[in-house]
C-alpha cells in the first residue's frame, strides 16, 4: 500500500506547479512559527530539488543566531551534526547534501524537527523514501516535529504502520 502511494505522490510532487511561490508561502510560516521561534534550535534536512526548500532555511536559521544540525546516514541510523554554515555540507548518502563535521547532537532537549515527506496525512503521519531512518530517530527523539509539504501532498490516510511516528504538525503553502 505504501509502495503504491510513494510512487502515486511522488509523480503528483515532480509535477508541482508554482514550486517557488509555495516554497515562499512555507518559508515564512515556518519562520513565523511560535515553536520554531521560541526554540531556536532546529533539526532541518536538506532539501532535494523536488522538495520543499529548505536551503532558503537553513540560511535564515543561520543568520539569526539559531542553534541549526542537519542529518547525516551512518549505516542504517541517521544523527544530526551541528553546522554554522552551507559550505559545511558535502554530498553524501543518496547524493543528499550532508555535514563533513563531528559536531555530532547529543542531547535533543528543545529541539524543533522539521521533516521531510512524500506526503503527509491529516493526523501527521507521512509517507518518506522507504528506509525509515526518521522512524527509528522518532522512536528515540520526543520533541516537536513539523512535517513540510505542498497542499497537494496533504492527504487523508496514509495508513500507518505500528512502526510509524507521526509529527506534530504539518506545515503547507
Amino acid at each position: 500500500m505504501k509502495e503504491i502511494l510513494r510512487k502515486k505522490y511522488l509523480m503528483e510532487r515532480k509535477n508541482i506547479q508554482d514550486k517557488e511561490l509555495k516554497d515562499k508561502k512555507i518559508f515564512q510560516k515556518v519562520i513565523h512559527n511560535e515553536k520554531i521561534k521560541k526554540a531556536k534550535k532546529v533539526l532541518i534536512y536538506v532539501s532535494l530539488k523536488e522538495e520543499v526548500d529548505t536551503l532558503n532555511l537553513i540560511k535564515y536559521f543561520l543568520e539569526n543566531s539559531y542553534l541549526v544540525a542537519v542529518p547525516k546516514v551512518e549505516g542504517t541510523e541517521m544523527q544530526f551534526f551541528i553546522i554554522k554554515s552551507l559550505e559545511e555540507l558535502k554530498v553524501g548518502y543518496k547524493g543528499i547534501r550532508e555535514p563533513n563535521n563531528n559536531n555530532m547532537v547529543n542531547d535533543y532537549k528543545d529541539w524543533v524537527c522539521l521533516t521531510p515527506g512524500i506526503c503527509f496525512d491529516k493526523l501527521g503521519y507521512r509517507i518518506g523514501y522507504g528506509k525509515g531512518f526518521y522512524d527509528k530517530f522518532f522512536s528515540k527523539y520526543n520533541g516537536y516535529k513539523i512535517g513540510l509539504c505542498y497542499q497537494e501532498l496533504l492527504i487523508d490516510s496514509v495508513k500507518p504502520n505500528y512502526f510509524d511516528k507521526p509529527v506534530s504538525e504539518v506545515i503547507t503553502d
